[in-house]
Parts: structure tokens; C-alpha cells; sequence
């Protein structure tokens, strides 16, 4: 069992990890799909490279979740997995083609999913139950208000240097040194090894069908992000080929965004440790249906700094809430399983998603104009995230909480 001071000390490592890791981060992933759609990177291709993002993180975690458990140790994979996938942002520079693009991300998401089930799994390890929201919120406020500054650095930069894609290349490689030097700062934490027991071996289908609540959440959430992932690799083709917007513009998008994260955040996580996530999950799913929807019918780069605003303000919930939920319905020995088990399958739906949306897109404007095309693919995108949002209203809270909301979405008991 780890003492007061191993667990502050551990705790100020994290900190200073969100810090420094993400403001690296902030100079380069939010900006991948718009540095290749500056490449000319096709309907299709931008469906494979989103696909490759949301494929190779997410199932790899699961395999990375279960070794985590079994060795008892959470450390040793959130500083390998962080020093080599942030030394691939630099990489980024050296890759102009789909193909070379597409292997940089897949090999970098393969380490950096190492990664989450640890540091997911750290988190409860050194929070209790009444303060686990709390303290998911101080570090998603840390991670995000770094990612405020490297937003600011970048629209700066790009201002007074936007004008060919090389902009994109300080980023990058201030985003691989601050990434590696972020992964070494976890070398201070310290982990209570004594207290992890040998995982049980439990089957990915059988924790499925025993574990109702879990399956039926994990259902849900699979319809919606298949729905979402449908329609996010057009969001930067809609940006760039679309609405013409500069690297300055491209900047102050993500800038907004993260802006209305950053303020929320500390106020969510408060209240989740008060009310509980089940409401606060619901209530995201609703705000994100429209997106597709404004990007479709966007004429103007205002709405989508606007539209951006809201998702930041909704993401700020997001960051929280699953993750509070993810904790409370994993039995402690089996964290870094569930949170593998639930990233896997969310990789695969939201992969077939934007390789789906991708290809469609292309298909469609063999005979339909860009726009049209994009229409169309946004409107099933909007259909299918309004189903996966009423399937949420089914979803029942996994502990009693101090305080009961007065408004409760519910429509089935």
C-alpha cells in the first residue's frame, strides 16, 4: 500500500506529464487530418487515415490492458509507450504520400496505446472513490489548458509564417522532444506493485455476457461512435476544401475548442463526484448529434468556430464521464482489461466507420458534387448518432452517489 507521500509524489509526476506531454500533443494532433488534407489527401485517403487512428489505438489497448494486469505494473508502459510514440511526430515531417503517412500513424498508435489502460488503471489505483472524478478532472483541465497554450503558439505562428505547409513542421518536432521528455518525468512516479493481484483469466466474450451493464454501455456506445466516425474524416476535407480556411483559421478552430474544454472541465468534475456520470454521458450524446448536420450546411468558417464552442463545452463533459463510468463498472483487478476490452471494440466500429464515410464520400461524387457528396454521408451521420443517443437513456447508474439530479433523463423507468 502506498504511503501519503508516494501517492502526492506520483500524482505531481502526472501532473507535470499533462503538462508538458500535452502541450507537445497539442502542436501536432489536432492538426494530422488538416496537414493532410494540405497534402491533397483524397476522400478516401482521409477515410483510411482516420480509420488507422481510430483502429490501431484502440485494439492495441485491449492487448496492452490485459500484459498491464497480468505483470501487476503500469509504470514501464506509459514510459516506453509515450518516449516512442511521441518521437513519431517528427516523422510527420518526412511523410508526404498516404502510404508513408498512414505507416508513421499506425506504428506510432500501436506504442501510444501502451499508454491508456496504464495510465487509466494508475489513476484508480491512487484516487478513492469519492474524489476519482474530481481528480480526472484536474488532470483533463491540465492536459487541456496546455493544449490552450500550444493552440495560441500555433495560430501565432502560423499568422506571422502560415503561408505553405511547412508551417506544420516546428510543431512537429517540438511535439516529439516535449512528448519524450514528458514520458521521462514518469520515472519519479512510484507504483505499489504488492498490492496488484494475478489477473484472472477472463474471456472477452464471457465479460461481455456476464457483465450486462457493461455490455449494454459498450453496445451503445459502439452504435454512436460508428455514427460519429462516419462523418469525421470530411469534417477537415469540409474545412479545407470547402470553406478555403487558412492555417491561421485552422489554428483558432482547434484554439475554441479546447478554450471551452478547459473552462468546464474542473466544474464537471465536480459534479460528477456529486450526481455521477449515467446523466452527464447522456447529455453528450444528444449536444454532439447536430455536428454533421452544421458542416453540411456551413457557408461560412463563422459557424464552424461557433459549432466548435459547443463541442469543446461538450467535450469538457466527455472527458470526464466516461472514463468516471469506465472506473466505477471495472472490478479493481480487471481495469486495465475493461478500459482494453471497451477501447478495442470502440477502435474497430469507429475504423469500419470512417472507412465507410471515406469511401462513400468518394463513391458519391462520381456523380454528385463535392458538397452534395458530403451531405449526404453527414445526414446518415447525424440519423446514426441520434439512435446511439436514445439507446443511452437506457443506461442505469453503476453506484449510489452523495446527491440525486432534480431533472433526470429518463424515458424508460
Amino acid at each position: 500500500m502506498l504511503d501519503e507521500k508516494s501517492i502526492k509524489r506520483s500524482r505531481i509526476a502526472m501532473y507535470l506529464n499533462q503538462l508538458i506531454g500535452s502541450f507537445g500533443s497539442g502542436l501536432a494532433s489536432p492538426f494530422l487530418p488538416y496537414y493532410a488534407a494540405a497534402l491533397k489527401f483524397n476522400s478516401l485517403e482521409m477515410g483510411e487515415l482516420q480509420a488507422s487512428t481510430n483502429l490501431f489505438p484502440n485494439l492495441m489497448q485491449y492487448f496492452w490492458g490485459i500484459i498491464s494486469d497480468k505483470l501487476g505494473r503500469r509504470l514501464i508502459f506509459i514510459i516506453l509507450g509515450g518516449f516512442v510514440s511521441s518521437f513519431m511526430f517528427i516523422l510527420y515531417i518526412f511523410s508526404h504520400s498516404p502510404e508513408m503517412l498512414i505507416s508513421v500513424v499506425i506504428v506510432q498508435s500501436i506504442f501510444g496505446a501502451m499508454v491508456v489502460p496504464a495510465w487509466n488503471a494508475l489513476i484508480g489505483d491512487l484516487t478513492s472513490l469519492s474524489k476519482r472524478a474530481s481528480f480526472i478532472g484536474n488532470l483533463s483541465f491540465y492536459s487541456n489548458l496546455s493544449m490552450l497554450f500550444a493552440g495560441l503558439f500555433f495560430i501565432v505562428y502560423a499568422y506571422l509564417f502560415g503561408y505553405s505547409i511547412t508551417v506544420y513542421y516546428i510543431p512537429f518536432y517540438l511535439a516529439g522532444i516535449l512528448g519524450v521528455l514528458s514520458s521521462l518525468i514518469m520515472l519519479y512516479a512510484v507504483e505499489d506493485r504488492k498490492k496488484f493481484v494475478p489477473v484472472r483469466k477472463v474471456r472477452f466474450l464471457r465479460t461481455l455476457r456476464k457483465d450486462r451493464d457493461f455490455s449494454y454501455f459498450l453496445f451503445s456506445q459502439s452504435v454512436y461512435n460508428f455514427s460519429m466516425a462516419i462523418s469525421w474524416p470530411l469534417f477537415y476535407i469540409t474545412t479545407v476544401d470547402v470553406l478555403k480556411a487558412s492555417f491561421f483559421q485552422v489554428g483558432l478552430i482547434n484554439l475554441i475548442s479546447l478554450l471551452f474544454t478547459v473552462l468546464f472541465i474542473p466544474v464537471f468534475g465536480r459534479m460528477i463526484d456529486r450526481y455521477g456520470p449515467r446523466n452527464f454521458m447522456i447529455l453528450t450524446r444528444f449536444l454532439f448529434v447536430p455536428v454533421p448536420l452544421v458542416y453540411g450546411i456551413s457557408n461560412s468558417i463563422i459557424w464552424i468556430y461557433m459549432l466548435n464552442a459547443l463541442t469543446g463545452f461538450t467535450t469538457a463533459i466527455t472527458n470526464v464521464a466516461f472514463l468516471a463510468y469506465l472506473l466505477d463498472v471495472a472490478p479493481r483487478e480487471d481495469r486495465g482489461k475493461y478500459i482494453g476490452i471497451y477501447n478495442a471494440i470502440l477502435g474497430v466500429v469507429t475504423f469500419f466507420g470512417s472507412l465507410i464515410g471515406g469511401a462513400l464520400a468518394q463513391f458519391l461524387q462520381l456523380y454528385y458534387s463535392l458538397v452534395i457528396s458530403l451531405l449526404i454521408v453527414y445526414l446518415i451521420s447525424f440519423s446514426g448518432r441520434l439512435t446511439g443517443a436514445i439507446l443511452f437513456l437506457r443506461i442505469k447508474e453503476k453506484r449510489k452517489y452523495p446527491e440525486k439530479m432534480t431533472f433526470r433523463l429518463n424515458l424508460f423507468h
